[in-house]
């Protein structure tokens, strides 16, 4: 079975290929999360659009008002009526994320996920853009997020790497080395 994730990328894929250059790629993806937010923004709506006991043609005509409300381009209206039609309206988040990474691939950029202790200053950042950059001989557009449990230093992911470098972690081997004793 297809996953979400899979699908997505596809639906992604279909949206890139609609145009030409990266002008209106990023005007797509601009859409995407326009229209996302505004969907997932409203709890009503969600529940109007996302819930199949309201008949298909009442949840696209909400979709096409909505999109035609925010200025939404056919293309990409279009995607959404047709995700209702699936009853997949549900995968515009994880749809707009994917084309995000395409978006990052054609400007030879690569996406992070940075989480520090505490937040980082404007220095420290800007050092580990650069440090994570030329790991990945790429521009790097990272996403910051603060998780006190790990205590100090930043863990980054990008892609299927993870690079660990938390004072959590170090403890955890600390303690695993502590456990199995002296090596004879």
């Amino acid at each position: 079975m297809i996953g979400a994730g899979q699908i997505s990328r596809r639906y992604a894929r279909a949206i890139f290929g609609l145009s030409a250059g990266a002008p209106a790629h990023a005007k797509f993806l601009d859409e995407v999360r326009a229209l996302t937010a505004e969907i997932t923004g409203n709890p009503e709506l969600t529940r109007a659009v996302l819930t199949p006991i309201h008949p298909r043609v009442e949840r696209k005509g909400v979709v096409r008002e909505v999109a035609k409300k925010l200025g939404i381009s056919v293309e990409i209206a279009a995607t959404a009526e047709i995700l209702v039609d699936e009853n997949r309206l549900q995968l515009l988040p994880a749809l707009g994320d994917a084309l995000q990474q395409l978006c990052d691939k054609e400007a030879g950029r690569v996406s992070a996920r940075v989480t520090s202790a505490h937040p980082l200053d404007a220095d420290a950042q800007r050092k580990i853009r650069e440090a994570l950059s030329r790991r990945v001989n790429a521009d790097v557009a990272i996403e910051w997020a603060v998780d006190p449990a790990l205590i100090g230093g930043v863990v980054a992911r990008i892609g299927d790497m993870l690079l660990d470098g938390s004072i959590r972690t170090q403890l955890q081997q600390l303690e695993e080395t502590l456990r199995k004793g002296p090596s004879t």
